[in-house]
């Protein structure tokens, strides 16, 4: 398993990342801006190269996408992003 400070390359979600433009954690806002757009289909990822830990924090920023009262489609993309970082952390 690497370390939480260990920069792993990551595609966040759109949805996660139009959520995350206006957080207050500016870490989290300038690995967006850093991240390159990756489209496919009708939707769109931004690859962003970050420590796991700040990938982490990020998925904590927005777990009201998970939650009830959640649109189908911000619940998608949260389990998208967190099945990422496990298996980045080497959990299945």
């Amino acid at each position: 398993m690497p370390e939480p400070g260990t920069a792993m390359v990551l595609n966040v979600p759109g949805l996660l990342t139009d959520h995350l433009q206006g957080t207050e954690d500016a870490a989290v806002r300038e690995a967006l801006l850093g991240g390159g757009t990756v489209r496919r289909g009708q939707g769109h990822s931004v690859r962003v190269t970050a420590p796991l830990a700040l990938h982490r924090a990020a998925l904590q920023q927005r777990a009201a996408l998970a939650g009830e009262g959640s649109t189908p489609a911000g619940r998608k993309a949260y389990r998208a992003y967190a099945g990422r970082i496990a298996g980045a952390m080497g959990i299945s």
